[in-house]
């Protein structure tokens, strides 16, 4: 995985939306104590992982009611590379995640909207079980918080093993064992169980062959009645044939009356409509006549509505250029002001001029003097921290020659001890023989508890499982009997090795230890030469420091001398200075006033077509009030054409009107006729008598079906409740043979478990040995290097505590000094991170602290070359990573509002 950017909106010191990118390799994000650094290592905590070390309110920026997180990374996959962005706000409900499509360039939403289904899909991502692993992942290795950096390793014994097997996943075997100590029970009550199940289901299925006989038999009535059933089906569907012919001829004769009624209705209606009809033709060739007299003066009233609309045209035409004209008066009025303002500049823009070329060599000689004046004053702090820097010297200087003197007497002490120390070897070969001996019992014990256990399941008389003889009761019982006394007087044996194994497990400790101690003389001696090389570096090293105080001082007299002649030319600094910002002010001012001029022109020239333009509607008024006489005169003869027009335009429609319906009552007589014609004729092919017969008969037959199909109906349900009794009878057969063969499997998963068990929980501190003595080996050489010392050495015990070795002396975590301790757990988290390292990305937390700068060079240097990792950042307030990492990241904070820049 590799993180690309972290973006923040209200978070903490966060405002507005900032965005923090991230690159690979080894990343410095650097600031001031409160800038903000450690927010970006807690948002993607919480993003990613689900972890956040305080209240989510915490989260948010005071005064802010919400905060959004948004993280974008890439994954490697079987599909190529993929890039999500994950969306995450704490103080609302907003979670989000997209994946970026690059052939369509956008960003694909997930359909995630809940923590549930993120916490789910990021477990999914990073391959852990569920979210507490998830979370533990974070907190635990990859960002660990800077307040356990450290404290995890000064627990007790007791919780740095639950904080350590945890990280590991050691604490799987304890978990295992507990979950597994009920289990040999758990199947002995399981074959109890199956024993109870099997006697009951012998009796159920006692009745098996009576169900049987049962379900032929009634399968024998179901035929009987199907066949009846068909025969009378049969003669139902005659009957109801003859029943349908008579019935249609009914509905024939019921239709040609309802028809005979309707012509009938329908001539009435004719009649009445043709009345209508000759009444509004009347009235139509009335208004014919009244549209002829008031002709002429409808068409003059229409001339002069047309020839009004274009007048009023040209009105609303020339009212508008009036309008325009007041409005170009104003703009020339405007751009007349703008001249005389632009005028009064040019004149300001030219005094400024002339001031900067009479005060230029007055200014350069102040900008030198503050300039030196400044660079002085930044480098008055320098001289106490020179002075410090001296006696710092002086007190290493004095501390390292104290170390040698110390180193020479180990060194003595040492040689003195191993003269009187037997070799451990000899003590390896002893402990070997008796581990031999003890396995060799152990395994005599499982061979004689495996024999009991057979002897005890076998049956009397049943061929002996150890001598093949048949077995009798009191051969089993003497056999059981010794085989028991055995393995007591083993275990005794195996009790008595251990003490002995234990005793010499502690000499031989004892004397590897001071193997080691003697291991280490080179290293020593090698530490001494060291150190009086490094005396003599920071002798050097403290004359040149001493030469760069004087130095400084001898500048710094100048001082007051220097501030006097800058006062003196403050004046004429201040001139130049106003001056240089109105000739800026004021650099546009000709061209903008010849612009403004020749706009101005342009303005009259427009001014001046508008007036001509306006000359064009002279006359226009009086023709306006000549059109409205017009109209008044012609107003009531227009009207009166109006009312009738439409009325007298339907004359030949309604003539043709009256003739059509005279056609269609004549039409609708004839058919009354022929329609009565065939009522008669259909009526008398019609036998009602035999009709009420069929109806009759039919209803017997359908009865007579719904009683044998109930009858049907009832066998075939008793016929399957049968067979369904014999499919469950015989699934309970079944079930019986799989549970005898059950019985005998759990006999066998039984003998299985018990061995487990004892196995599982020696295991796991076998296991811890392996991984805290892997890591540490890497533990080690990152110390050493980071340290920069040969003489050290580190050991990760299996109790998870941190030792140092320098030389003879063993020193454990809690004794350390403060480099020691940051340098040791940087190096025993660093070996865990490569262990664990799936992931491919860590954050470290200021890791530096009590670190010199040679040892920081150190860290960086080791970080570089994890190859485990993609991505490593260190978050710190020390400005010296700037030079040392591959990117830096500065996070500065002013007004209570963090800002980002990257370099």
């Amino acid at each position: 995985m590799r993180i690309t950017e972290v973006a923040l909106e209200d978070i903490k010191s966060y405002e507005d939306r900032t965005v923090v990118p991230i690159e690979g390799g080894v990343t410095a994000i650097l600031g001031e104590n409160g800038a903000g650094k450690s927010t970006i290592q807690e948002a993607i905590g919480f993003a990613l992982f689900d972890s956040l070390p305080f209240n989510n309110k915490e989260f948010v920026r005071e005064g802010a009611s919400s905060g959004t997180v948004e993280v974008t990374f890439e994954q490697d996959s079987q599909r190529g590379t993929e890039r999500y962005r994950v969306v995450r706000s704490v103080g609302r409900s907003k979670y989000g995640v997209h994946r970026y499509d690059p052939d369509a360039d956008e960003w694909i939403d997930q359909d995630i909207d809940s923590k549930t289904q993120l916490v789910d899909w990021l477990c999914a991502r990073f391959d852990v079980e569920d979210g507490g692993e998830l979370s533990s992942l974070w907190s635990s290795s990859i960002g660990v918080p800077q307040t356990r950096f450290l404290s995890d390793f000064s627990q007790t014994p007791r919780n740095r093993k639950a904080t350590f097997d945890a990280l590991l996943n050691l604490d799987a075997y304890e978990e295992s064992w507990e979950t597994l100590k009920d289990v040999p029970d758990s199947i002995e009550s399981q074959q109890q169980d199956l024993r109870r199940d099997i006697d009951t289901l012998t009796g159920e299925v006692q009745g098996l062959p009576d169900e049987r006989a049962e379900a032929e038999s009634l399968a024998d009535d179901v035929e009987a009645i199907e066949a009846g059933i068909e025969r009378k089906t049969g003669e139902l569907s005659e009957k109801e044939e003859a029943y349908e012919q008579l019935e249609a001829v009914e509905e024939e004769i019921d239709r040609l009356d309802q028809e005979a009624d309707s012509l009938e209705g329908d001539i009435d209606s004719t009649e009445s409509n043709l009345e209508t009809a000759k009444e509004e033709l009347v009235a139509a060739e009335e208004a014919q006549e009244k549209c002829e007299a008031n002709r002429e003066e409808y068409r003059q009233y229409k001339e002069a509505r047309e020839r009004q609309d274009e007048l009023e045209e040209q009105e609303a035409e020339r009212d508008a250029l009036v309008e325009e004209r007041d409005e170009q008066e104003d703009t020339i009025q405007a751009i007349q002001f703008e001249v005389e303002q632009l005028e009064d500049d040019l004149e300001e823009l030219e005094a400024a001029r002339e001031t900067l070329e009479a005060r230029e060599e007055e200014k350069e000689r102040y900008e030198e003097l503050d300039e030196r004046i400044e660079s002085l004053k930044d480098r008055e702090d320098d001289v106490e921290a020179f002075e410090e820097e001296i006696e710092q010297l002086a007190e290493q200087i004095e501390s390292k020659e104290c170390e040698i003197e110390a180193k020479e007497e180990t060194i003595a002490e040492i040689e003195d001890e191993w003269e009187a120390t037997t070799d451990p070897q000899t003590l390896s070969d002893e402990i070997n023989d008796r581990e031999a001996s003890r396995k060799q019992l152990a395994s005599e014990r499982e061979r004689l508890e495996e024999q009991l256990d057979r002897l005890r399941d076998t049956d009397v008389d049943a061929p002996c499982p150890t001598c093949d003889r048949p077995l009798k009761e009191d051969h089993r019982s003497k056999t059981i009997e010794q085989r028991e006394v055995r393995i007591e007087e083993i275990e005794t044996e195996r009790e008595e090795l251990a003490e002995e194994l234990d005793a010499l497990g502690e000499r031989r400790d004892a004397a590897r230890e001071v193997k080691q101690r003697v291991d280490k003389l080179p290293v020593h001696r090698d530490k001494i030469e060291s150190l009086e090389g490094e005396i003599e570096d920071l002798r050097a090293e403290k004359e040149e420091t001493e030469a760069e105080l004087a130095d400084l001082e001898d500048d710094l007299a100048d001082l007051p001398d220097l501030e006097a002649e800058r006062d003196d030319l403050e004046e004429a600094y201040d001139e130049y200075q106003t001056a240089e910002f109105r000739v800026k002010e004021h650099t546009d001012v000709p061209d903008e006033l010849e612009a403004k001029r020749a706009e101005l022109e342009e303005e009259d020239s427009t001014l001046a077509e508008i007036e001509n333009e306006l000359e064009t509607f002279e006359g226009l008024d009086e023709e306006l009030t000549e059109i409205k006489e017009t109209l008044e005169e012609t107003e009531s003869a227009h009207q009166t054409y109006i009312k009738h027009e439409q009325q007298a335009s339907q004359v030949e429609d309604r003539r043709e009107r009256v003739e059509d319906l005279e056609s269609e009552l004549a039409d609708l007589q004839a058919d009354l006729e022929e329609t009565e014609a065939e009522l008669e004729e259909t009526k008398a092919t019609f036998d009602e008598e035999r009709f009420e017969t069929l109806e009759s008969e039919i209803d017997d037959l359908k009865e007579e079906l719904a009683g044998d199909r109930r009858s049907l109906e009832h066998k075939k349900e008793n016929l399957k409740e049968v067979r369904e009794t014999i499919e469950e009878l015989e699934a309970k057969l079944e079930e019986r043979q799989e549970k005898l063969q059950q019985v005998k499997e759990l006999k066998a998963d039984q003998q299985f478990a018990n061995w487990v068990r004892e196995n599982v929980r020696e295991a796991g501190p076998k296991m811890r040995e392996i991984i805290t003595d892997r890591i540490g080996s890497r533990a080690n050489e990152l110390f050493r290097s980071i340290r920069g010392a040969s003489a050290e050495t580190l050991e990760w015990t299996s109790d998870y505590d941190i030792v140092v070795h320098d030389a003879d002396v063993r020193k454990s975590f809690s004794t350390l000094s403060g480099g020691e301790k940051m340098a040791a757990a940087l190096a025993v988290r660093l070996a865990i991170l490569e262990q664990l390292a799936s992931v491919g990305v860590a954050f470290l937390d200021e890791p530096t602290a009590n670190l010199d700068r040679q040892k920081k060079r150190n860290l960086v240097s080791q970080l570089k070359q994890l190859d485990s990792f993609e991505q490593l950042t260190v978050i710190s307030h020390d400005q010296t990573f700037d030079s040392m990492t591959d990117y830096t990241i500065t996070i500065e904070k002013d007004r209570q509002t963090s800002e980002v820049s990257v370099n």
